[in-house]
């Protein structure tokens, strides 16, 4: 499988913070004995499939389930339950729930019926939101069969959706399908919009095209911004496909000719990405990182975390990919802003760049506060031993 590429723009991670002192209380016994007591305190059972090596398995772990608000809620509200996929009754959970990625979330009800299932790691709102979604949600079974029937009542087709997105069907075949029975002059109502904002991806899209040739209609329906966000959403997926496409130049360019002759408020930062994509695959580091500066200065993302992990995720690939002193020294400066987040990680890499600039001193002095970070609140990502053998590696190159 070919690497995706510009893959920070799709990141979903969170960070938090914030001190907690809750976490979700997972039970010990076996499945059976699980089921039995969900059955007794009728309730649904949340299953957390993870794997020892997963590492969105451990930042979920960490950073999610010892969430104050996650704890007290899914404690009140579940069983919950954590199986090894590849350890125990895990393995044949595993075959029974078709879990083939982790971490997986599954909640199921006491007779063991799939209720809903979302693969990867979420962050505190979205896992809240999913959780309080499938309290008391009919199984998947019955979802599946009520579609099947006929039923496209729009309160049905949101959950049956949100059901499937966890299920990582093709969401978007299914919508094609309900908009190709549903009347055009309909798809601008409230609910209409609703789906098509969330599903339909597909620049060739029949749906789409009506979209962009009726613009203004759908702008004065539900705003310039709300129109604008969706075009970047199904422009980034186009450019997601080009980078991975047989000529991936030529279909970035063309990309971004069509991208040209449209009127929204964000295809400016998407001519930038084409452009950056297209220097990436062409090893142009220099015209990569000169870019790729415009973008962070210019477009910040509007989510905070985003943008900090997106950043972190550049900075770490030219780190990797890059010698040259010019590469180096713009991406160390991109790199600067790891100081404000307080992670570890971030802030190894920074200084590193530093240390591949030659600004030692300065290395030093960013690897030493990692160690002060690291030996008040440890990161299962990056050990005290990794910090103090890097900080050794700096001291010795000063000499």
């Amino acid at each position: 499988m070919k690497p995706i590429h510009f893959s920070i723009f799709f990141m979903l991670v969170s960070i938090v913070v914030n001190a907690q002192d809750r976490s979700i209380n997972f039970e010990d016994g076996s499945w059976a004995e699980i089921k039995a007591k969900a059955a007794k305190e009728k309730k649904a059972i949340f299953m957390d499939c993870y794997t020892s090596w997963c590492g969105p398995c451990k930042t979920l772990a960490r950073d999610v389930f010892t969430n104050n608000e996650v704890a007290d809620y899914f404690n009140a509200n579940f069983i919950n339950a954590k199986f090894d996929m590849e350890k125990g009754e895990g393995i044949e959970l595993r075959k029974q729930y078709s879990v083939n990625a982790f971490p997986t979330l599954l909640f199921i009800d006491a007779e063991g019926k799939l209720i809903s299932k979302k693969v990867g790691a979420l962050d505190v709102r979205a896992f809240l939101d999913f959780g309080k979604k499938s309290v008391g949600g009919e199984s998947l079974e019955y979802l599946t069969a009520e579609y099947k029937k006929g039923n496209r009542e729009f309160a049905f087709m949101k959950k049956f959706m949100a059901r499937m997105e966890g299920q990582r069907e093709n969401t978007g075949a299914i919508m094609e399908a309900y908009f190709q029975a549903t009347p055009q002059a309909k798809w601008q109502t409230n609910e209409n919009w609703y789906f098509i904002d969330r599903y339909i991806k597909n620049e060739q899209s029949p749906v789409f095209k009506a979209v962009l040739e009726n613009q203004k209609a759908y702008e004065a329906k539900f705003s310039a911004d709300a129109v604008s966000e969706y075009f970047v959403n199904v422009y980034r997926n186009s450019l997601q496909k080009a980078a991975n496409s047989v000529f991936p130049t030529d279909d970035l360019k063309e990309l971004k000719d069509r991208i040209g002759i449209v009127n929204f408020a964000g295809k400016a930062k998407l001519e930038l990405e084409c452009d950056a994509t297209i220097a990436d695959l062409d090893k142009n580091t220099k015209a990569y990182v000169d870019i790729m500066e415009i973008i962070f200065s210019k477009y910040p993302e509007k989510d905070r975390d985003k943008e900090i992990y997106g950043v972190h995720f550049f900075c770490w690939k030219m780190l990797k990919k890059s010698s040259d002193p010019y590469v180096l020294k713009k991406t160390a400066k991109i790199a600067e802003m790891s100081m404000q987040t307080q992670i570890p990680t971030f802030m190894d890499t920074y200084a590193s760049l530093l240390f591949e600039i030659g600004d030692i001193d300065k290395a030093i002095e960013v690897e030493e506060k990692i160690l002060t970070i690291l030996k008040v609140k440890p990161d299962p990502e990056f050990s005290i031993q990794a910090c103090q053998a890097r900080l050794e590696k700096f001291k010795r190159k000063k000499g």
